[in-house]
């Protein structure tokens, strides 16, 4: 995965002065990618997302529907931490999850792009460029509180848990669709081991990277190299569970997978073709192993959804 991600960094120009600004580039350059359909990471193919969105439904539903539900009505406020370019906002606000919205991210420049992804929701959205790791939240404020993909970016947990508790209202919902597994990337020998042989009985053209390598391995890159990358990339990601337990009432705990998948499809998910019979197969194939290998305990979950209530 980090030696995919250096490949892109590797495009830019200037060098970064701060963390910070690593960060913001970093995120910028994913995304300037991304706005051309080039598939970077793993969900972003349809057919390997499936899987996990079906393993992220509550009662059926998913989170941004369940919500309305489960307060008996929509969110008066809603807060987005690390909001990026607006996509979770989006998907909250047409869900009818909350009837308004407050987004928090690093870098301001998004917001343009995010407030055109909600202009039917007028000025019932509203953004803050903030360090999340610092952010002051005003007391019983808040219905629903929610990070998707940005909570393992955040190195003040204690804190920032802290800060979601006392500003949900009474009854109040905190939810994360989250990466937590190894922090900084430090794989297992087990995932590495794994991720290999499946890698071995994929057909060499899936195995391709861009550059005409072939992929027969995943690496374990050092801290160093991952943090040169992204400083804050999963810097206490293996902390996010117990610590979310320990704060909130826990509602739902979704194990959503990854552990394998995530590493297998860096580099290569653009070789999968889409409505291939085929394919399809065998990416299901490689879920349902996945899910053997958790189920057994022999691999964790990487990723999970989290919904907990203000206690």
């Amino acid at each position: 995965m980090i030696e995919f991600l250096k490949r892109l960094r590797a495009k830019r120009v200037p060098v970064a002065a701060t963390p910070q600004a690593t960060e913001i580039e970093h995120w910028n350059r994913i995304e300037e990618q991304a706005r051309t359909g080039e598939r970077i990471f793993w969900l972003n193919h349809p057919r390997v997302a499936k899987p996990y969105y079906e393993k992220a439904l509550v009662e059926g539903l998913r989170w941004q529907e369940w919500i309305p539900r489960a307060l008996g009505r929509p969110a008066e406020l809603a807060l987005e931490l690390g909001c990026g370019k607006g996509d979770g906002l989006a998907s909250v606000w047409r869900a009818g999850a909350a009837r308004r919205l407050v987004g928090v991210d690093l870098d301001e420049t998004r917001f343009a792009a995010a407030q055109a992804r909600l202009q039917d929701a007028g000025g019932n959205v509203r953004f803050r460029a903030e360090d999340i790791n610092h952010i002051r939240l005003p007391a019983s404020t808040y219905d629903l509180i929610y990070a998707l993909q940005s909570f393992h970016h955040f190195e003040n947990l204690e804190y920032l848990f802290g800060e979601i508790h006392q500003a949900l209202t009474p009854g109040g919902f905190c939810v994360l669709d989250e990466y937590v597994g190894p922090a900084r990337f430090q794989w297992t020998d087990t995932q590495l081991r794994l991720t290999r042989q499946l890698l071995g009985l994929l057909p060499r053209h899936l195995r391709m990277y861009r550059n005409g390598i072939e992929k027969r391995e995943e690496g374990r890159s050092s801290v160093q190299q991952v943090m040169a990358v992204c400083p804050s990339e999963a810097i206490r990601s293996d902390e996010i569970v117990p610590l979310f337990h320990r704060t909130f009432e826990v509602v739902h705990h979704n194990d959503l997978g990854g552990a394998i998948q995530h590493l297998l499809y860096s580099g290569i998910i653009h070789n999968f073709p889409d409505g291939d019979d085929a394919t399809d197969h065998l990416i299901d194939c490689i879920d349902g192993l996945e899910r053997t290998f958790m189920e057994h305990g022999i691999v964790p979950s990487d990723f999970v959804l989290l919904i907990g209530k203000k206690r």
